[in-house]
């Protein structure tokens, strides 16, 4: 509305209220000074990769939730294999690995109550708040698995994955790389900080990747040992 070609907007100012109950007033020029400073400081924290959220502004969202006493579920994404893909066709293919991860990610979260972080290479946090929650890990991990095949040549596909160096120097087969999801859900009172969320969303993570299930959900009582 500031923007626009019809200057009548906020010139005089606005109310804010909270809950139907009067709380101060504003001024466009505040509003717009809010919006940069916000959007200057969201740039400083952002992936330069994928443009979303860093680690500190993961951190920050999740200890707003726990200070508001929100459940939520918390979710660590990450890609199985990876490394040999990224070794074998080079950074640049690897890199559009990651921004599919990426696109995928904000494509199936609410960005009215889901939020998206990128914590760097091929690692990410997804901080759900939509009931179906579950669907979308599925549907997340589904909709990679399927995608990430276009970035594969014709043998590798054919061979259901292709020969490079582990991570011990040792030459041996690696499946094509899939997308696994580790998700905690969280309660109010269960974790205090961030930190806490993000060690057991790992632990999940971890999980998942042994499982091979592509989505491991881990237990309140697991969760609580963390």
């Amino acid at each position: 509305m500031l923007t626009s070609a019809d200057q009548r907007y906020l010139t005089e100012g606005f109310i804010v209220t909270e809950g139907g109950r009067y709380r101060g007033l504003g001024t466009g020029e505040q509003l717009v000074r809010a919006v940069t400073e916000a959007r200057i400081e969201a740039a400083r924290h952002a992936n330069p990769l994928t443009f979303l959220p860093g680690n500190i502004p993961i951190s920050d969202h999740i200890d707003r939730l726990l200070d508001g006493g929100c459940e939520f579920v918390a979710c660590y994404a990450d890609l199985n294999h990876f490394k040999p893909f990224n070794d074998q066709y080079g950074y640049w293919r690897g890199d559009e690995m990651i921004r599919l991860v990426a696109e995928i990610l904000t494509a199936h979260c609410d960005p009215r109550r889901d939020f998206v972080g990128h914590v760097g290479g091929d690692d990410f946090i997804a901080v759900f708040q939509s009931p179906d929650w579950q669907s979308q890990c599925e549907g997340i991990v589904e909709t990679f698995n399927v995608r990430a095949r276009s970035l594969f040549d014709a043998q590798a596909l054919a061979a259901g994955g292709l020969v490079a160096e582990d991570r011990h120097g040792t030459m041996r087969f690696h499946p094509c790389t899939t997308l696994c999801i580790g998700a905690v859900p969280v309660a109010p009172g269960r974790f205090r900080r961030s930190d806490g969320v993000a060690n057991a969303a790992a632990i999940a993570k971890r999980h998942a990747k042994h499982e091979g299930t592509g989505l491991h959900i881990l237990d309140a009582e697991a969760a609580a040992a963390v």
